[in-house]
């Protein structure tokens, strides 16, 4: 196949891949070099280059040709997660939002490391990799999806070791985040629209997360309860949980009512454009990426936040940990009612949401006598 004439807008990328723009941005296709049929492959160019090269592998016999004589048609980084995706994923029985996450972290080391040869990767090209492109949570996280990956290749016979478990695990770093102040969460309140207002109240007190409230229905509600399933440990019988009716909960639901909206959603707002997204069951249902948007806008619109960097202010997940302190502060039992309402496993993870509000006194007595002891 001869080579297509390089112009400026193609001058960067793989062979049979093209460009397009569409409202200000720019995407890109691939061509079958045999059917001649354009297929998308997203919007990143790193991307689309790495996926192009493992397709024309594939489909231009010249280039399957020079890989064997190279060594490298089966063993490159896109070939395991290739293979990791498609044998290993699946029988993981991820959640979806996991799922989805996992998929962008593997999405972006085949970009980065796609063509590099399975057994040339050392530890120091996975340690400098890493500390260039991750910092903190991304850190960790990508570190953990890539470890995963060589553990897998070590199963496949690729290699017969994993360089990335002995890179820093780096897991021992401060909160950035600060906590969420009841002021500054009146604050925000004050300055949100009603269905802002409800889905932040209804966390509060509730201790449910961005992903339950915005996926709570009326449908949920039975018997006086409203059932929940913690999504992030849906497998555990402890994240199954169903919450007594309150006055206060039957007074959030009513409001939501109010709206005239006809929606199998509490938390709902009516857009500007009724638009199905492929992320939502119901034009009115919010994603979870458009409802964490729209509570940054207002936290950032009032001007306590002002002076804190964007990294550090707190976030919608905030609330959670401000209403299991409120709870405390009240004299809920955290073991005993706290814990279970927040669906978490054991004490601790509790007590490190409820961290970081106030300093805590230990109370202890020190009844030593030291009469008897040192004969006074």
């Amino acid at each position: 196949m001869a080579p297509r004439k390089r112009i400026g807008k193609n001058k960067e990328l793989v062979d049979n891949v093209y460009s397009h723009e569409k409202g200000g941005k720019t995407y890109y296709s691939y061509r079958h070099p045999i059917t001649k049929k354009y297929h998308g492959i997203g919007s990143d160019k790193a991307v689309a280059n790495s996926r192009a090269r493992v397709l024309n592998s594939h489909l231009i016999p010249d280039c399957n040709r020079v890989n064997d004589i190279l060594g490298i048609a089966s063993n490159t980084i896109a070939v395991l997660i290739g293979r990791y995706k498609k044998e290993m994923l699946p029988e993981k029985k991820l959640a979806e939002s996991t799922l989805k996450l996992t998929g962008y972290r593997l999405d972006r080391l085949e970009a980065d490391l796609g063509e590099k040869v399975i057994e040339k990767i050392t530890v120091q090209v996975i340690s400098e990799y890493l500390d260039k492109n991750f910092k903190k949570d991304s850190y960790i996280k990508h570190r953990g999806v890539l470890s995963e990956l060589f553990r897998f290749a070590i199963t496949k016979g690729y290699r017969n070791d994993n360089p990335v478990e002995v890179t820093l695990a780096k897991s021992d770093y401060g909160k950035s985040r600060k906590r969420l102040k009841l002021s500054e969460f009146k604050a925000i309140h004050e300055a949100a629209p009603e269905w802002m207002k409800i889905a932040m109240e209804l966390s509060l007190v509730t201790l449910q997360g961005r992903h339950e409230i915005c996926n709570m229905k009326y449908a949920d509600i039975k018997d006086e309860h409203i059932y929940v399933v913690r999504q992030k440990t849906k497998k555990n019988e402890w994240a199954h949980i169903r919450i007594a009716l309150t006055p206060t909960i039957n007074e959030l639901i009513q409001r939501s009512r109010k709206s005239g909206v006809v929606t199998p959603y509490i938390i709902h707002r009516e857009p500007e454009r009724r638009i199905r997204a492929k992320d939502r069951q119901h034009w009115t249902q919010l994603t979870l990426n458009n409802f964490s948007k729209r509570f940054k806008a207002i936290r950032d619109e009032i001007s306590l936040f002002k002076q804190v960097p964007p990294e550090n202010r707190p976030t919608f997940h905030e609330i959670r940990a401000l209403g299991s302190w409120l709870y405390e502060k009240e004299g809920y039992d955290r073991a005993g009612y706290v814990q279970k309402l927040m669906a978490h496993a054991d004490e601790k993870m509790t007590e490190h949401y409820q961290s970081g509000h106030e300093q805590k006194w230990l109370d202890v007595n020190a009844d030593l006598t030291l009469k008897s002891i040192l004969k006074l």
